[in-house]
């Protein structure tokens, strides 16, 4: 099953237009407005769990942006072909100049990258820390698998059912302007000192599992959000992991999680 979406702003502010201009991991399009670009997120880049494959145009064409793109089914048992990222491109890409967003010069679009983890990345977000310094941060030995998203960042790491620090997803997520967000009442949620101008952390445990994206086990699954302002913006640092009876306590994690996100500038 696939889905088409369209957004277009119009007019778009400088800052909605710069925005469009510095969408990450985006592949350039001729032919179509004064900017254009294809991403493919998703089952494309090898998220797993069912996640839809994403094909994207961002587009920019005097004060007006646009975001066109089909969401479709990941292929599966439910027999969904195999999506195709190239042909939705251009589709979508034909569409763009048949609504008149063609710029009269000859139409060039990318290919879609091969299906599977990206090696690389420009997200700004993913920018902030790197896989080695979540490594040395919480002690993992596997290398993450990476996954960039509109405004935020997933590490992956590779023993999601073996409690200890290889079981951890880590995920950021910012939010440019939230930083108001933490002057209100959170529930569970406790204030840490020294992080940031203000942050609050949260923690939780539930059975992993299933429900969770990860293989059984009986221990539970710890979650960790630690939300941080600075200056007028906000960012929400996660880490979901299993804590090995042998190795490091939720006390022990979360100061590894605090010390880290001290750290880190946004």
């Amino acid at each position: 099953m696939n889905a088409l979406s369209v957004a277009l702003t119009s007019p778009a502010s400088t800052a909605d237009i710069a925005a469009a201009k510095k969408t990450p991991d985006c592949s350039p399009v001729a032919g179509i407005g004064d900017f254009a670009c294809f991403q493919w997120t998703g089952w494309f880049r090898g998220e797993a769990g069912g996640a839809s494959a994403n094909t994207v145009l961002k587009a920019v064409h005097g004060n007006e942006s646009l975001d066109l793109r089909v969401v479709a089914a990941p292929p599966g048992s439910s027999g969904a072909p195999v999506p195709d990222g190239t042909i939705t491109a251009r589709a979508l890409a034909d569409a763009a100049v048949e609504a008149g967003w063609g710029n009269g010069s000859a139409l060039s679009i990318p290919s879609a990258p091969p299906v599977g983890p990206q090696g690389t990345t420009n997200n700004p977000v993913c920018a902030l820390v790197s896989a080695d310094e979540l490594k040395q941060a919480f002690g993992a030995t596997t290398e993450p698998q990476v996954l960039p998203g509109e405004g935020n960042c997933r590490y992956t790491f590779g023993a999601l059912g073996t409690p200890g620090p290889d079981s951890l997803i880590f995920s950021i997520e910012h939010h440019p302007g939230g930083a108001s967000l933490l002057s209100r009442p959170i529930p569970d949620g406790r204030k840490i000192q020294g992080v940031g101008d203000s942050a609050i952390l949260i923690v939780r445990s539930e059975p992993g599992g299933a429900k969770s994206l990860r293989p059984a086990s009986d221990v539970l699954l710890t979650y960790m959000s630690l939300m941080v302002a600075r200056g007028p913006n906000m960012a929400i640092f996660t880490a979901q992991i299993l804590i090995s009876p042998a190795g490091s306590t939720v006390d022990q994690t979360q100061e590894q999680l605090i010390t880290l996100v001290k750290g880190i500038s946004f």
